[in-house]
């Protein structure tokens, strides 16, 4: 009986995270996300606290836990809201400086 559904269980995980790899997957109505990377350092913790800014519309963002399992991560989490700009996801903030008051800090 255990046989049958780790083979269920498996076969299900399979067409949930093929062709996913290293991208953002969302239930937006339940604001739940997951991403399945392939770039962890075997250094890294096993378990730990993570969070996400999506660089791409709609510009998510979430936070929640992140487990490594040899040099694959799997994150998950909740989904906290959207950011308005790329440039808001990076952290950037508008200069009222034009790029010619900026030449003439650098020269100075």
């Amino acid at each position: 009986m255990y046989l049958v559904v780790a083979a269920v269980v498996a076969v299900l995980l399979y067409f949930l995270f093929r062709d996913t790899m290293n991208r953002l997957q969302y239930i937006q109505t339940l604001r739940i996300y997951w991403i399945t990377k392939n770039n962890a350092n075997k250094k890294d913790r096993t378990i730990t606290k993570a969070s996400m800014r999506q660089t791409a519309e709609p510009w998510w963002q979430g936070s929640g836990l992140q487990a490594r399992f040899g040099s694959y991560s799997f994150q998950f989490g909740i989904l906290k809201g959207k950011g308005s700009s790329l440039l808001d996801q990076l952290g950037g903030r508008e200069l009222e400086e034009t790029p010619q008051d900026l030449r003439k800090w650098v020269i100075k």
